[in-house]
């Protein structure tokens, strides 16, 4: 789960938990992500933590290899590293500083992730990517802006 925070990523942790998978939990604050790991141990779910800053790309070919040596195979990753903290810009005030800030964490990130899963899954055959966005990704909506844009080209 990259962005594995109280929300989305614990509801999917849990989920695949439930369905047997380890799940990899990815965050920035490693005291949440301990915290998360210990809630899906109680409920059967071996969870394992990388504290990792997914609005730099250039480390993901790392912290892959650190998740492949730690649970082995990757079948399946969830990207959804967003927060309710995270504002959205009326789309009248958007600008293009606004949106290079986000493009490392939502589009690039994102992107250096599947570029390091893909020859494992293409000789597998099988996989699945998860890129969990919200709603101003597929919809435009003036008053949400910001965000929207760029998982939109995620989503691409």
């Amino acid at each position: 789960m990259f962005g594995a925070g109280t929300g989305l990523g614990a509801s999917v942790a849990r989920r695949f938990g439930r369905e047997g998978f380890r799940v990899a939990l990815v965050a920035r604050r490693q005291e949440r992500l301990q915290t998360l790991a210990g809630e899906l141990a109680e409920e059967g779910t071996e969870a394992s933590v990388f504290s990792a800053d997914l609005a730099e790309p250039a480390g993901v070919p790392a912290l892959i290899a650190a998740i492949r040596d730690r649970l082995g195979r990757i079948d399946v990753v969830e990207y959804g590293p967003i927060s309710t903290a995270e504002g959205f810009t009326p789309a009248a005030e958007l600008d293009a500083a606004a949106l290079q800030e986000l493009i490392p964490l939502l589009l690039l990130t994102p992107v250096e992730v599947v570029q390091a899963v893909l020859p494992e899954w293409t000789e597998r055959g099988d996989s699945a990517f998860l890129l969990t966005q919200g709603y101003s990704a597929v919809q435009p909506m003036p008053h949400l802006s910001g965000l929207g844009p760029v998982m939109s080209a995620a989503r691409k």
